[in-house]
């Protein structure tokens, strides 16, 4: 009952901000470099996604007394990341601004829960790395990271909501197979698989809604601390090393991406055209041609941490798998673009 419950609220939600989002010019312009969509589509998105779990969690107490604790705290403290980027959409904030929101919001979570990441496990083959307190500045550093590599990936429609869906999708699968009930995975699953239909445009462009920075920063911030949950020693279900692969493509196209501006002297926040996206785009594809490759290597990616999770493949392995990966990333695509530019 709970998820068609959430399919109709975030059915009504995506109408009600949809047309009060064109109604007061809350929309998305486009610019003809980096957005080439088609007239102004409504922005909000954010608030799509937040509001039919916050309403759930209400309307189904017995629903939320499954969830631990410390999903619900933070599932709430993302609120703060939600305002935030509301406001970056309406006018837009300095980078700073959105980074100390983050920081500070990340602060607030490990003071109330005691989350962050003590231990990075054995990367190396040379025995585990521990981390202790010093893993609460780590911590933030990679939430913060996170956050803004799903920002910097919503280029073109339903791209950051694509990968979210397949990146909790995975994590619902895992805790299924480890007997383990996170009802709360499967919730959000279905308030995104909806909400992508009208990221779409599936219904027409008149319902068509983007997720703006309130809804990209949001599902960055939610899908980090989630990862950090998973990985932390008092709810130990994935190690470390498995969550940069479950996010594998947003990581590994912020890291290029970074290092790319860097190696040609521009703020590593300067917005451009080098994102694996935008390469994609321009080198002929449609755009749903781009999304199914996309979707393919996020599966991809998460059916990897399903199998090694469940056959416990050595640590070192993946993130050696990892770096591998990168490295062939970035020299086949993003070092031949960023030398174009």
């Amino acid at each position: 009952m709970i998820y068609i419950s959430a399919i109709i609220l975030t059915i009504l939600c995506s109408l009600v901000v949809c047309s009060l989002s064109n109604k007061l010019g809350f929309v998305d312009s486009p610019d003809g470099i980096r957005k080439v969509h088609k007239g102004n589509i409504a922005l909000g998105g954010g608030i799509c996604l937040f509001s039919p779990l916050i309403l759930c969690f209400y309307l189904f107490p017995d629903f939320s007394l499954s969830i631990n604790d410390d999903v619900k705290i933070i599932v709430l403290c993302s609120l703060i990341i939600l305002f935030l980027g509301l406001l970056d959409d309406i006018k837009s904030l300095p980078i700073s601004i959105r980074l100390i929101g983050q920081i500070i919001t990340s602060w607030i979570i490990i003071i109330i829960t005691d989350l962050y990441v003590k231990d990075l496990g054995d990367l190396l083959g040379i025995g585990s790395i521990y981390l202790g307190e010093l893993g609460i500045p780590i911590t933030i550093f990679m939430v913060v990271g996170v956050t803004n590599a799903f920002n910097m990936l919503d280029g073109m429609d339903g791209l950051v909501s694509l990968v979210a869906l397949v990146c909790f999708g995975g994590l619902s699968v895992i805790t299924y197979l480890s007997g383990i009930a996170s009802p709360e995975f499967a919730l959000i699953s279905s308030v995104l698989f909806i909400f992508l239909l009208f990221n779409l445009g599936l219904f027409k462009r008149r319902w068509k809604i983007f997720l703006g920075d309130s809804g990209a920063l949001w599902l960055g911030f939610l899908i980090a601390w989630t990862l950090v949950y998973l990985a932390s020693d008092e709810n130990k279900l994935i190690e470390p090393v498995s969550a940069i692969w479950i996010i594998l493509l947003p990581l590994i196209d912020a890291l290029s991406t970074f290092i790319g501006r860097l190696r040609q002297g521009k703020p590593i926040f300067y917005g451009d055209r080098a994102h694996i996206h935008h390469a994609l785009l321009d080198s002929g594809l449609k755009k749903w041609k781009v999304l199914v490759i996309i979707l393919i290597i996020s599966l991809i990616s998460c059916s990897v941490i399903v199998f090694t999770t469940l056959y416990e493949v050595k640590e070192f392995y993946l993130f050696y798998g990892f770096l591998t990966i990168w490295l062939f990333y970035y020299l086949l695509l993003k070092y031949p673009l960023s030398k174009d530019l």
